[in-house]
């Protein structure tokens, strides 16, 4: 009985325990049933708020996440300029009262403090725990926009990072771009841009820029490695410079630079010579030749025949021959093309001249022909018939029988007619060899003297000469420099009178050159300038020709 009471007594303390606001004496009263329902009621109800609470606190971080973007997103854009646009966040909080902003803060600090100190800290809003826990309170409150501090807002779940304001992404991103190493140049700049300004006449300008590039460049050590580069460099700007003071004459700059370059590069400068001179000699000696050319030209010849010949031609062509002997005497060197409307009276008056007795002299009877040839191609009709007619007449003008029976053939073929028969011709028509090209021989010996003996060619055979300052399309220099050089696959074109070319020449000089090239005739010029020849070498003219400087 001791027993059984001893077990009500610790019984009854138990419930007391668990029950403390009940009176003792309602401990003995029977349990309801009441009582299992309600305990479960309690334990759903705390579920379905810690999962509320929980709710509503992955909201409110979502919420300050985005605040927190905004206000960092607005901190970098002050850090950058004075000015800026402000956002729609800025624009809020800039129209309150400071009172009023600094109260906002204060408030939104308070409730990350407390959503840092909840019990379960280190889970998710579904109760997941974390890898990384969220930081304390003090990590997670965000500074004033304007405080001007180098600490960044940290990300949510993510500790405070400190950086400069500069580190922004653009800044950022313009730091991680490595610097651009150093890397050695190719060509000389200097020279290049005195090049430049030589070919545009600036000669002052050409020189400044030659001098303070040789003041600026310090005298290399004997231990220094590149040391021949900056000496092969330096010796190429100080002949610049004498071959600038040769083309401008100024004999007087040119002495006073030999002396500084002999006390700089411990060895005798370039002797001096007079370009300007020698190119006034050079025109002097080319136009006399020209004349005499001329004069013996047309002494040679009773009629000769323009380029692009027409019906006016043809009526200079019987009023010469009126006047002329009894030998006729023509030239076909210079034809390229026949107008149509003088292709039928051309053809009667060679028709004519086979059935008379006449003598003719013909220069360029090839020339003559290939024009001839080029305008009636085979198995074509388009042409007209009056073309072959024509070509038929001057072969048996020319005495061709067998090149007459081919293009007879040809006829035939071509316009499925029956050919005219060949006659032959009662007129006597012989062909003259073309004379040997008009060599300036006194230019040749006058520049092989004064030019360098080593890249001088040895004889005047394919020689041309540049000489003076040109200046635009210059289209009588070319047509000379094709006229001179029409019978050689080699040429050679000498500088050594040419004081200044400017771009426009320039150009049309490459072209030239290009064109000879593609036809598989290298061009060489010798004895070019140092300004001249780096000037080729600047728009492309030493890809498709060989350049030799002067030695001297």
């Amino acid at each position: 009985m001791a027993k059984e009471e001893s077990g009500r007594l610790f019984s009854k303390v138990a419930k007391f325990v668990r029950n403390p606001l009940k009176d003792w004496s309602e401990l003995d009263a029977p349990s309801s049933d009441s009582s299992l329902p309600e305990q479960t009621y309690s334990r759903e109800m705390l579920k379905e708020m810690i999962e509320r609470r929980q709710r509503n606190d992955f909201v409110r971080r979502r919420e300050f996440d985005m605040l927190r973007k905004l206000r960092q997103r607005e901190a970098a854009a002050h850090a950058f300029e004075a000015t800026v646009t402000p956002s729609s966040f800025n624009l809020n909080s800039t129209s309150e009262k400071p009172e009023g902003r600094a109260l906002t803060l204060k408030k939104i600090d308070e409730i990350e403090e407390q959503m840092s100190q909840q019990w379960w800290k280190g889970r998710g809003p579904n109760g997941e725990t974390l890898v990384n826990p969220p930081p304390d309170a003090g990590a997670e409150t965000l500074p004033p926009v304007d405080s001007g501090g180098d600490q960044l807002p940290a990300e949510p779940g993510a500790p405070a990072v400190s950086a400069p304001v500069a580190a922004a992404p653009e800044v950022a991103a313009a730091a991680a771009v490595p610097a651009p190493q150093p890397s050695r140049l190719a060509h000389d700049g200097a020279l290049e841009e005195a090049v430049i300004r030589f070919a545009h006449g600036d000669d002052t300008g050409a020189e400044a820029i030659l001098l303070q590039a040789l003041a600026a460049e310090p005298l290399p050590s004997a231990d220094d490695g590149a040391a021949a580069a900056t000496v092969e460099r330096d010796d190429a700007r100080w002949r610049a410079l004498f071959d600038l003071y040769r083309a401008i004459g100024d004999a007087a700059k040119f002495a006073a630079a030999r002396m500084r370059y002999a006390q700089r590069m411990k060895r005798m400068g370039p002797d001096w010579v007079s370009l300007d001179e020698l190119a006034r000699s050079v025109k002097a000696v080319t136009a006399s030749e020209d004349a005499e050319a001329a004069s013996d030209t047309t002494g040679a010849a009773d009629w000769a025949s323009p380029a692009h010949l027409t019906r006016e031609g043809l009526m200079a062509l019987t009023r010469a021959l009126s006047q002329a002997g009894m030998v006729w005497t023509l030239d076909w060197r210079a034809l390229t093309e026949i107008d149509p409307p003088a292709v039928a009276p051309l053809r009667i008056l060679f028709t004519h001249w086979s059935d008379s007795p006449v003598q003719l002299r013909f220069f360029g009877v090839s020339q003559l022909l290939a024009v001839l040839a080029a305008a009636t191609p085979n198995n074509e009709r388009h042409p007209d018939d009056a073309w072959w007619q024509l070509r038929l007449a001057t072969l048996r003008m020319l005495h061709m029988p067998d090149d007459f029976e081919l293009v007879a053939l040809n006829y035939c073929i071509t316009y499925e007619v029956s050919p005219p028969s060949w006659q032959d011709p009662k007129g006597e028509c012989t062909s003259l060899a073309a004379p040997p090209p008009s060599r300036p021989s006194s230019v040749w010996s006058l520049l092989s003297v004064g030019g360098d003996s080593e890249s001088f060619p040895s004889t005047d055979s394919g020689f041309a000469a540049l000489a003076g300052d040109l200046r635009g399309d210059s289209l009588s220099c070319w047509q000379r420099l094709d006229h001179d050089l029409r019978h050689t696959t080699a040429p050679v074109i000498s500088c050594a009178a040419l004081l200044r070319m400017d771009l426009a020449a320039a150009g049309t000089l490459l072209s030239w050159v290009r064109e000879r090239d593609a036809n598989g005739e290298r061009v060489q010029f010798v004895d070019a300038h140092r300004l001249i020849a780096a000037l080729f070498g600047l728009i492309g003219i030493t890809d498709h020709a060989t350049v030799a400087v002067r030695k001297n």
